[in-house]
């Protein structure tokens, strides 16, 4: 008889154990940890770490990958905004479609088959609000419920499921406060706030410098709130999230000042945060096993002079992303770190007389990293055939999410119908 791994056992026996065994529901927060659930902390030697990065605003996808097979159909819509032909970058793994110029700290990446752009990505029905759209990709649910206390985010979700249950630290939000796509009940989820420098701010208590045992007693103080289950999953929700904090404050305190970087970040708040995210991730001093990182960049609502914004926000994003590689690389971190980027919609095809865009419909999502299988997944978006003056969308949303379950994380196919409630394919885009 052939020996069976743990990793075996997980993937293929997860369905024999749960027969036995009342699994979590889905729309119900109250997620407890399974069988399953704890196996998979067996697996900490295999770590890999998501890097989620948020474009707020509805980033225009038709000037980051830019139409060349249709670039005079592009250009007629876009008298004030076409980006000229000569300028755009070849694109690994198509003909058809190119890079902005303003990413051109990402062509390395590119030529090296190390990014993924999934095309003309979005949801059944959709609409062009911010809140709502933004709702439902956090949530992984594309219904009128999203808006409900009770709804839960898809990393959220993971993360209360098959993340370890043990760690505060699994799941991070950058910015201060922990956007829905992080939150449910059970999940390890904290968030922090950097400065443009990438240092950590504000995460503690505050205490009087005078008592030196001062901080030891609120923090002891902290932990003895009531540990059980009020049947409130809002409450439970905000509980959880307090006492991870708790939890969680003296490892990422120490974390973040017991690593350096050998590279120099630029000065803004996006690099600030994507080096805080470096130091807690390559600290050894303690390890904090996070699996998931969450940072947002905004100003992506170009509803006028969009060229000068765009262009000032992509210089940005791939400086930044540039060096934040560099970085992982000489902390032997490249290979175990993937990054998604994503913005809740597109933006119309043709340009406004503001010299911007208004809201669309279907947008692209990028992926990069070593271990993705770089090149265009998905046909190219058609300007002749339009919704609304908006890209038509082709691919649900939720199979991006289903790939990085599956290949990512290493879930099976049944554990991401647990968390997204549904089978919606897997891209192939993960190695």
């Amino acid at each position: 008889m052939s020996k069976t791994t743990r990793r075996d056992f997980i993937k293929t026996g997860a369905g024999a154990i749960s027969a036995g065994i009342a699994l979590p529901v889905l729309n119900n927060v109250t997620m407890g940890q399974t069988v399953v659930g704890r196996l998979r902390k067996e697996l900490a030697g295999e770590p890999r770490i998501l890097v989620i990065i948020e474009l707020a605003g509805g980033n225009d996808g038709l000037n980051t990958i830019i139409p060349l097979k249709q670039y005079d159909s592009y250009a007629s819509f876009r008298t004030r905004i076409a980006i000229p032909k000569e300028q755009v970058l070849p694109l690994y793994g198509s003909t058809t479609m190119g890079l902005s110029p303003n990413l051109a700290g990402l062509k390395p990446l590119a030529d090296a088959g190390q990014l993924a752009v999934v095309q003309a990505v979005h949801y059944p029905n959709p609409n062009l609000s911010h809140e709502s759209s933004r709702l439902i990709y956090h949530r992984g649910y594309p219904d009128p419920e999203v808006r409900s206390p009770s709804a839960t985010g898809w990393i959220g979700r993971h993360s209360a499921i098959f993340g370890n249950p043990d760690n505060p630290v699994d799941t991070i939000g950058l910015g201060g406060r922990l956007v829905p796509m992080l939150s449910a009940s059970g999940a390890n989820t904290s968030s922090v706030k950097p400065d443009n420098n990438g240092n950590l701010v504000g995460y503690g208590f505050e205490t009087d410098i005078q008592l030196p045992g001062d901080h030891n007693n609120r923090v002891t103080a902290a932990r003895q709130m009531d540990p059980y289950s009020v049947n409130d999953p809002y409450t439970d929700l905000i509980e959880k999230a307090q006492t991870d904090l708790f939890r969680s404050i003296d490892p990422v305190k120490a974390a973040a000042v017991s690593s350096s970087s050998s590279v120099t970040y630029p000065r803004s708040a996006f690099a600030g945060g994507l080096k805080l995210i470096a130091r807690l991730a390559t600290s050894t001093m303690p390890a904090l096993g996070t699996r998931v990182f969450y940072i947002t960049i905004g100003d992506f609502d170009t509803h006028s002079f969009q060229l000068n914004r765009q262009r000032t926000q992509f210089l940005s994003i791939a400086n930044a992303l540039k060096i934040f590689f560099d970085d992982l690389a000489a902390n032997n971190l490249y290979d175990k770190t993937m990054v998604m980027i994503w913005s809740e919609f597109g933006r119309r095809v043709a340009d406004n007389a503001s010299e911007g865009t208004d809201h669309g419909m279907a947008n692209n999502i990028y992926l990069l990293g070593k271990r993705v299988k770089g090149g265009v997944y998905g046909a190219d978006p058609s300007l002749t055939d339009l919704q609304a003056g908006s890209l038509k969308w082709k691919i649900d949303y939720r199979s991006v999410y289903q790939t990085i379950i599956e290949s990512w994380f290493g879930n099976s196919n049944s554990d991401a119908q647990r968390v997204l409630a549904g089978d919606f394919g897997n891209l192939g885009f993960i190695a």
